[in-house]
């Protein structure tokens, strides 16, 4: 079966190259427009970039053949080939490194490189090409350098180096935080905590879960939320916490399944807490997680059975199910597999299992040298975490001592310099005092009179509107009760005599005018009616009396406005209506008063050809609005005024209670 599986899949796969190699250009350029057609997750796009390399070295064009080597090692289809087999490619393009232009392409070239020397766990060959990496990138590649000093950092975290490993760290979190990428500080920030762990700094590792741990909680992302838990509840365990282990793994597993599936981190949670079951001795819990995670673990091409903690949890289980010597081939294979990886974590656990597992097959011999390499182990580990710590303290007490030290050296030579500039300061601030105090008493002078004019010229304005409203009104009183009585009583002689009937027409018209006169002059429906039925009945005349469509909405303002405002108000509209009248050749008008949380607005409206207000912006005197802005500025009221060539105009007035 598995022979004709394997010819099946080469029978395929030579179909497609056969067919590819007939239709696809063979120089560089077709090729590279080739790729370009083909989706990024298709076979094929792995075998053109195959045949790319060649073209380009036969094309000298080595700047493609850089960036395509880059493409090639991410690529999840290129040709099938083997993690040394991508390295090979990188290497061969890095060959040619002095004739690739693009600092950018020969420092991605060294990370890529970097990248898989640390999946074969060639910490020290990374770190290197890290460096190098690091060497060859510019200013504007900042995204990439720091990628380089991140994992850099982890490198080095592998090594057991926390000191270089968390200045890496913290390198890429400057830059991170500079470029506003907050999903990768997160990223730095976890990678500290995992160090500190590593070193027993609990609390330093445990500071930083928590702040991760409340924004995924808060930003409702599971995922994370689930990675940060996984690892706070190791921490616990390293603790002899277990309770609090058991209660955080619990919570990371109600989070999944993850609406984007990784059964890897699933099957690695469940796996977590089915030995945590196991180790408080739940033994029915336990294997129901195992199981589950067995059948994620299945789904997991990244999660191989011989995974240290898969074999853990598995020995574990049969342990504590009777099956001991099931439980001691599988610790052995633990113990194995942890010292390929060197997980210091897997491998205390292993030596744990071996040690209990001949405990339980009475095996003393083999028991005890269980034990004797579990505690040489931890008395080795001990010392390392030790000095490592002392270290990581120590060089913390360093730096913070010479920043000290340097701050109060600046602070020294920044209170000579200040003293220095504090003479200067003095002079020069007795000078600018001097000279800003001749500038102040000038200005204030000049204001005060300015201020004083605006007084007086606003004080005469008042004044003059006052002495031609008293004028109106006595001339209008003159008029109603001299002239007016005189002209109705020769009216009812003539009509007595029933004499000359276009005699009494033309005393009729007279009478009528008179009276239009004397309302003009002084409106007595304002002092009768108040300026909202006064306002209306104007315009009921003017609706009446033209042609022009008059439309208002006017509130009941009766007691709101002083006699002086009102009457200004009703002057301003009779003015302002004249003008619409006169010059605006409107077919309508609207007339608005409505109180506001200041006062009162009355608004003006015509659809007339209207006047482009900048052009006359100083000419009030010949568009009658002179007069409008004063009345407004006696009441000390404000005025707007909004006009367009052929958009009508609109008069806004506002005075303030």
């Amino acid at each position: 079966m598995i022979r004709k599986a394997l010819f099946l899949t080469s029978l395929l796969f030579g179909i497609y190259s056969f067919t590819f190699s007939q239709s696809n250009p063979q120089n560089l350029n077709e090729l590279i427009e080739s790729l370009s057609e083909l989706d990024y997750g298709d076979s094929l796009y792995g075998v053109t970039l195959k045949k790319i390399f060649p073209e380009a070295k036969a094309a000298q064009a080595y700047d493609d053949l850089g960036n395509y080597a880059i493409e090639a090692f991410g690529h999840p289809h290129y040709d099938v080939i083997s993690p040394e087999k991508r390295k090979s490619v990188l290497h061969e393009a890095i060959s040619y490194e002095d004739k690739i232009e693009s600092t950018t392409i020969k420092g991605e070239l060294h990370l890529k490189l970097a990248g898989a020397y640390f999946n074969l766990n060639q910490y020290d060959s990374a770190i290197m090409e890290y460096s190098a990496a690091l060497d060859r990138f510019e200013q504007n590649d900042s995204l990439l350098i720091a990628d380089s000093y991140f994992f850099r950092g982890q490198a080095r975290d592998y090594q057991g180096n926390l000191i270089d490993g968390m200045n890496d760290y913290q390198e890429a979190q400057k830059i991170y935080e500079a470029l506003g990428n907050e999903a990768y500080v997160d990223y730095v920030y976890g990678g500290m905590a995992i160090l500190y762990s590593k070193y027993e700094l609990f609390d330093e590792a445990e500071e930083i879960r928590d702040i991760l741990i409340e924004k995924a909680e808060k930003a409702g992302e599971n995922y994370d939320l689930s990675i940060q838990l996984y690892n706070k509840a190791n921490d616990f365990r390293k603790q002899k916490k277990f309770d609090d282990q058991l209660l955080v793994l619990q919570k990371a597993d109600s989070l999944t399944p993850f609406d984007e599936r990784n059964y890897y981190v699933e099957a690695m949670i469940k796996l977590a807490l089915s030995s945590a079951y196991g180790e408080q001795g739940m033994i029915e819990s336990q294997e129901k997680t195992f199981l589950e995670a067995k059948a994620l673990a299945e789904k997991a091409p990244d999660l191989q059975l011989s995974n240290p903690t898969y074999l853990k949890s598995r020995a574990l289980l049969a342990k504590n199910t009777g099956n001991i010597r099931l439980a001691n081939e599988l610790a052995k294979e633990s113990l194995e597999s942890a010292k390929a990886s060197g997980n210091m974590d897997h491998l205390i656990r292993s030596y744990e299992l071996l040690f209990e597992t001949y405990t339980e097959m009475n095996q003393p011999k083999d028991a005890l040298e269980a034990l004797k390499n579990l505690t040489f182990y931890k008395d080795s580990l001990f010392t390392v975490n030790k000095a490592t710590t002392f270290s990581y303290y120590q060089t913390l007490y360093e730096t913070e001592k010479k920043e000290r030290e340097l701050l109060a050296k600046n602070l020294e030579l920044e209170t000579v310099r200040q003293r220095n500039k504090t003479r200067m300061r003095v002079i020069g601030v007795f000078a600018v005092i001097l000279i800003g105090l001749g500038a102040f008493i000038f200005l204030w002078k000049n204001y005060q009179y300015q201020k004083k004019q605006k007084e007086l010229q606003a004080h005469f304005s008042q004044e003059l509107l006052k002495n031609q409203e008293a004028e109106r009104v006595r001339i209008s009183k003159d008029l109603h009760d001299g002239l007016g009585q005189s002209l109705l009583l020769i009216k009812n002689k003539i009509a007595l005599t029933q004499d000359d009937v276009g005699t009494g027409e033309l005393l009729d018209t007279a009478i009528s005018e008179l009276r239009a006169i004397a309302r003009s002059l002084h409106p007595m429906q304002l002092e009768k009616l108040g300026l909202s039925k006064a306002a209306t009945h104007l315009l009921d005349q003017i609706d009446n009396e033209t042609d022009i469509f008059v439309s208002s909405e006017i509130e009941d303002l009766n007691g709101v406005l002083s006699k002086e405002k009102e009457l200004q108000l009703y002057r301003i509209l009779q003015e302002s209506i004249n003008n619409v009248l006169k010059h605006s050749e409107a077919s309508a008008l609207r007339v608005i008063f409505r109180k506001t949380s200041v006062g009162v607005e009355m608004k003006i409206e015509d659809n007339g050809k209207g006047f482009d207000f900048s052009e006359k912006l100083n000419d009030f005197q010949s568009l009658g609005l002179k007069t409008l802005k004063e009345r407004i500025a006696s009441i000390q009221g404000s005025m707007k005024v909004t006009s367009h060539k052929g958009n009508g105009t609109s008069l806004s007035f506002i005075t303030y209670v």
